[in-house]
């Protein structure tokens, strides 16, 4: 069991957590976070505390943001010293995130650590410029997959 949270600016989370469940089904102990620009760092902080005692779980918690730079994950970096069962990754993105929900973590957290970098990685693969993939015919072969 883990816990996911997720946190935005503005309402991508909510978002995309709509669209994990949709591809995904139910998703439990997953929460979507929004600030807005009326959020400071401390209260998005108190935000992220929130949505982790509403879980009412000591199961390990992945803590998603947006964008690497951002005061998302700016407002994050605080909560990994005070929780040390929390993973913080940043570039939320919908395959990334579909990865993260499925993966199971363990007590182990070195091995979650590797699990957890291995879903950053292949989600990295997936980046691509269509363009290129398709003047080189190779997108044929996924045809009807969406």
């Amino acid at each position: 069991m883990k816990n996911i949270i997720l946190l935005t600016h503005g309402e991508f989370s909510k978002g995309i957590a709509q669209s994990c469940r949709f591809i995904l089904g139910d998703v439990p102990n997953m929460t979507a976070l929004s600030i807005t620009l009326d959020e400071s760092v401390e209260q998005a902080k108190a935000m992220i505390e929130d949505a982790w005692r509403a879980f009412d779980n000591s199961a390990p918690t992945i803590l998603i943001t947006d964008i690497p730079g951002g005061s998302t994950t700016q407002s994050s970096i605080g909560i990994l010293a005070e929780h040390p069962d929390f993973y913080l990754v940043s570039g939320l993105c919908l395959g990334m995130l579909l990865s993260l929900a499925m993966l199971e973590l363990t007590g182990d957290r070195e091995e979650n650590l590797r699990n957890i970098r291995a879903v950053i990685e292949e989600a990295k693969d997936t980046l691509m410029l269509v363009n290129d993939v398709e003047a080189a015919g190779t997108l044929e072969d996924t045809e009807g997959e969406l």
